[in-house]
């Protein structure tokens, strides 16, 4: 036992394979590379306002406050709103019905082409070739065809999301053991039931995985979206600033999304933690 013990207490904290920081450690580790970023940027923008005080290419955080605290309380002359919070909404808006369409048509297709081998001979060969297509090589075809409305926007997200959820989902499907689905069969379940009560249920918690995994893409989709055709939204905005160089406005919104797409991501963690417990540990 002292052995034992003798053992646990040589096993280093922050270096090495087998390192085990504490929780203590591992926040201030996770905060460090944060803390010198900013560090770094508030040196450049202080000694670069130095020698020119009307630099915009490193603004300092009371020009970026400034800056934010026009967009966010003071109305549009033309419209009367306030854009800060309506290119939140747009842009919200956008993302939420393109990843649901996703989600849950590559959810559906995903399990038929898993379950029925007719099915995904038909269909794979479509899906693999849309998969190797870059959504964003197709902008301008979608905006063509589609037109500058939101159906274009929304389109592009689902398309670039919902492919690989569907390949994904598929995949899980038919991972899942023959004998679970024979014995469903054998005790008189009918394929529907097959469908809905023993594999559908599986693969909720790989959707909700995949969701997480797919915001960073579908953030993609909405700027690019947004920058080419649109009036309002986060990255209609950011695209409109960069043409006055106007960095002030920039970086925040960036990190406005950023801060977006973390607590988004917590978000489906905790979803998946609370409603799948049984998930990572099967994984």
């Amino acid at each position: 036992m002292q052995q034992m013990v003798a053992k646990m207490q040589r096993i280093p904290k922050f270096w090495g394979i087998h390192a085990r920081p504490g929780r203590v450690l591992t926040k201030v580790l996770g905060s460090l590379p944060l803390l010198v970023i900013i560090g770094m940027y508030l040196t450049a923008s202080h000694y670069r306002h130095i020698e020119n005080p009307s630099d915009k290419l490193i603004p300092t955080p009371l020009v970026m406050f400034q800056e934010m605290k026009q967009i966010m309380t003071v109305p549009d002359k033309r419209s009367g709103e306030i854009l800060f919070w309506t290119d939140t909404k747009a842009s919200l808006t956008r993302l939420a019905l393109g990843v649901g369409i996703a989600s849950i048509s590559g959810y559906l297709l995903g399990i038929l082409m898993g379950v029925f081998p007719g099915l995904r001979a038909l269909l794979t060969p479509v899906i693999t070739g849309l998969a190797n297509i870059n959504p964003l090589a197709l902008l301008v075809i979608i905006l063509v065809s589609l037109g500058v409305g939101e159906s274009s926007k929304i389109f592009l997200i689902v398309f670039g999301i919902g492919v690989a959820i569907t390949r994904s989902i598929q995949q899980s499907v038919e991972k899942i053991p023959k004998e679970l689905i024979a014995k469903s069969l054998t005790l008189g379940a009918s394929q529907f039931e097959v469908l809905t009560r023993v594999v559908a249920p599986q693969m909720l918690p790989k959707l909700i995985e995949l969701c997480k995994v797919s915001l960073g893409s579908a953030w993609i989709f909405v700027i690019a979206a947004e920058a080419v055709a649109s009036t309002e939204g986060l990255g209609y905005r950011i695209y409109l600033q960069q043409r006055y160089m106007n960095m002030g406005l920039i970086i925040p919104y960036v990190l406005y999304i950023s801060l977006i797409a973390y607590v988004t991501d917590l978000l489906f963690q905790l979803a998946l933690d609370k409603l799948f417990p049984w998930y990572n540990k099967v994984k």
